[in-house]
């Protein structure tokens, strides 16, 4: 029987079986072609719902070449009142180095930190079920990060063996070393734009 790739709990169909796209499908165009999925209960899709969609707003609205119906949803989402806008741009702070071409400081976006390690472990849960069909162990500890001060270069120079057949839209990457094999680390970058990284460490049973 297949179970929740978050909670475990075994799924039945019209009962409480369902599926998650990984990453949520509200970043890609309707279409789009290789997306993941694993079986999830309908409880845990649902608990993501509203912070999918907020995180797309967010890196939606974050400088890139990259335009598509999602993203710009995603901005008129951000733009539809002054409230929103505001709560947006609380996010945003100068950075400390960083100037744009004028000689000014560069505006940069922050996400709040649970939210962001939340929402980014979820993902990297999905993505290691999808290449292993088996859970992350439940004492995994996971340590997530926004790299807006990283420009990456176009995914199409990307030289990765797998992760990028939803280029540009999204790509990820992960490194495993030898010498530390109780810990992963995860590259995620959306839109050509944005790079997140998320480190995955699993202690040692003492």
């Amino acid at each position: 029987m297949k179970q929740c790739y978050l909670c475990g709990a075994n799924l039945q169909k019209n009962v409480n079986r369902s599926k998650d796209h990984i990453p949520p499908d509200c970043f890609f165009p309707a279409g789009t072609q290789s997306m993941i999925t694993v079986p999830c209960c309908i409880t845990c899709n649902e608990q993501y719902r509203r912070l999918d969609e907020k995180m797309r707003n967010f890196i939606a609205t974050l400088p890139s070449s990259i335009s598509t119906k999602p993203t710009e949803k995603g901005k008129r989402a951000v733009l539809k009142s002054a409230r929103t806008a505001r709560g947006y741009l609380s996010y945003t702070k100068p950075h400390p180095t960083l100037v744009t071409d004028s000689g000014q400081p560069r505006l940069l976006f922050y996400f709040d930190g649970e939210e962001l390690t939340r929402w980014l472990s979820r993902i990297v849960k999905g993505l290691f079920f999808h290449e292993n069909r088996r859970g992350i162990s439940d004492r995994a500890v996971f340590t997530a990060k926004a790299l807006p001060e990283i420009q990456p270069q176009p995914s199409h120079t990307f030289t990765f063996e797998k992760g990028l057949e939803r280029r540009p839209y999204f790509v990820y990457g992960v490194v495993r070393d030898d010498k530390e094999p109780n810990k992963d680390f995860w590259v995620l970058v959306f839109y050509d734009q944005i790079v997140f990284s998320v480190t995955v460490e699993i202690p040692n049973l003492t």
